[in-house]
């Protein structure tokens, strides 16, 4: 197989596909949602979940004020609003009225909870930090909203009731229509595999 070797990293799509999610905030009076492909879980234990988010974006402001953010994981039918949030500015527009998001009540902070989520994260502020052009925010999660029937009895996702938003980067989004999920045992999978 040829492989191109560069410097550079391009266009920077190379680690996609990923779930998109959409990243809420309040402050001020003032609702916000914007699209993230880049989140990741951080700990188990506490349970800490990461964002990142650029400082010159409106949510980035109202989480830096009010120390707390709500993640949001849509179905891929919602792959419009995903977009819709990513492509408008929130300080120019509020975002819920715009685009009519319903939103469900939060438990443990005030942000918004998407009621079109099939999985969503209450989260409070635990750090804030500088990496590059973006900031890292980690967020102690402390209420999640699920959707169980949109799972498996091992808590994981059912693909079967539910396809996610996929961002494959460059305004290019996937729905999963068929999958093929395969469970596999990594310690056997170490062993079989081994040389």
């Amino acid at each position: 197989m040829d492989k191109t070797i560069s410097e550079g990293i391009g266009a920077f799509y190379h680690h996609y596909p990923r779930i998109a999610a959409v990243i809420t905030a309040r402050g001020a009076g003032r609702d916000n949602a914007m699209a993230a492909a880049w989140h990741t879980p951080i700990s188990f234990s506490p349970p800490l979940y990461g964002v990142v988010i650029s400082a010159k974006r409106f949510t980035y402001r109202l989480i830096a004020d009010s120390k707390e953010f709500g993640v949001n994981f849509l179905p891929a039918s919602e792959a419009e609003l995903v977009a819709a949030t990513g492509g408008s500015k929130g300080a120019e527009v509020d975002k819920f009225l715009a685009f009519n998001i319903a939103k469900d009540e939060p438990l443990k902070t005030a942000v918004p909870i998407l009621h079109n989520a099939y999985a969503a994260y209450e989260c409070r502020l635990v750090e804030d930090k500088v990496y590059g052009d973006h900031r890292l925010l980690v967020g102690e999660i402390v209420a999640v909203h699920w959707l169980k029937a949109a799972f498996i009895e091992d808590e994981t996702l059912n693909l079967g009731k539910v396809s996610p938003v996929l961002y494959l980067g460059s305004d290019h989004y996937l729905g999963i229509t068929e999958c093929n999920v395969r469970t596999l045992d990594r310690e056997f999978c170490a062993s079989s595999l081994r040389v």
